[in-house]
């Protein structure tokens, strides 16, 4: 009796509620959800797509969050908070990039945060990223990464600096598919060469390591890929980084352009690229529609830049 009681405790302890909160009588902030006092577009984001864009905080645990994740390198180092003046941007640009995802999939699969700063550690152990677990994204603004801009153009942002989108649809598709089990959507896997924890990938590293042979490895590399019907060579360690790399990709890039350099004359990639379309679609996103705006919004901005004589 005494067993099937701690059980039945057990399991109602763990049952979800509607909307988490906190106990009062303790004293503790509500999680993952801004105050009331937020910014109005803050609230919109996150009453949308239950995704909390956050741009402040008073003391470094609240950005390292242990009960996310324990963050040492910002334990040690520390992080700046973003310039008030500039706070609003940010807001705008994930406004943009959820905007491009449909709401269904966002409350799936995305993090719970985007924490925006101005710097995330020091000099040499500085970052321009991090996740901290698997439910917040940091990231600095104005980000410094190589290749990144300034913001001229705040609207416009996500599709012109193709640096920083390209960067944190990346770090996105990681956070993404570590919610997914590594036999998730057993059919796209099963339509190319099978994962090998990275034994093929690295035994073409080892014999590059031992002959330095750079056109043999680059073509034993690219043969990985096509003949696997991974995007790259690294995508046949796993399904979580074979599907993170379609989504990087297909969420920043033209058909037109995913046709001509992975589609054509490659069967195994072409049913991986329409089993992934397909997926996508039981979330209501056309992800592929997403791809086709950016690339068409990025090359429209293009056209307008002074050209570079060589």
């Amino acid at each position: 009796m005494l067993a099937l009681l701690v059980v039945s405790i057990s399991f109602s302890a763990c049952d979800k509620e509607t909307d988490p909160v906190a106990t009062e009588d303790l004293g503790l902030e509500k999680l993952f959800s801004p105050g009331e006092d937020a910014e109005p577009m803050v609230k919109d984001i996150y009453n949308q797509y239950g995704v909390w864009v956050r741009t402040h905080f008073d003391y470094i645990d609240q950005l390292t969050n242990a009960i996310i994740a324990e963050d040492a390198m910002i334990k040690n180092f520390g992080a700046t908070n973003m310039d008030e003046e500039i706070v609003d941007q940010p807001c705008i640009w994930v406004k943009t990039l959820l905007g491009n995802v449909s709401e269904q999939f966002v409350k799936s699969y995305f993090p719970l945060e985007f924490f925006f700063v101005k710097t995330y550690g020091r000099s040499f152990w500085a970052s321009d990223f991090a996740k901290v677990g698997r439910s917040r994204l940091v990231i600095c603004w104005p980000n410094q990464a190589e290749g990144c801009m300034e913001v001229t153009d705040l609207e416009n942002h996500y599709y012109q600096d193709s640096v920083l989108t390209t960067k944190v649809w990346g770090y996105l598709s990681e956070m993404i598919t570590s919610r997914m089990e590594e036999d998730f959507l057993p059919e796209f896997g099963a339509a190319g060469r099978a994962y090998d924890n990275g034994a093929a990938y690295d035994r073409i590293r080892d014999d590059y390591y031992s002959d330095h042979d750079e056109e043999k490895y680059d073509k034993a590399m690219e043969e990985l890929a096509e003949n696997g019907g991974f995007i790259t060579a690294g995508g046949s360690r796993s399904f979580r980084a074979d599907f993170g790399e379609w989504i990087q990709l297909v969420a920043t890039e033209s058909y037109e352009n995913i046709r001509e350099q992975y589609l054509d004359n490659n069967r195994i990639r072409t049913k991986k690229y329409e089993i992934f379309i397909n997926f996508m679609k039981t979330y209501n996103w056309d992800i592929q529609a997403t791809g086709n705006r950016f690339r068409q919004k990025f090359d429209e901005y293009k056209a307008t830049l002074p050209r570079v004589e060589n």
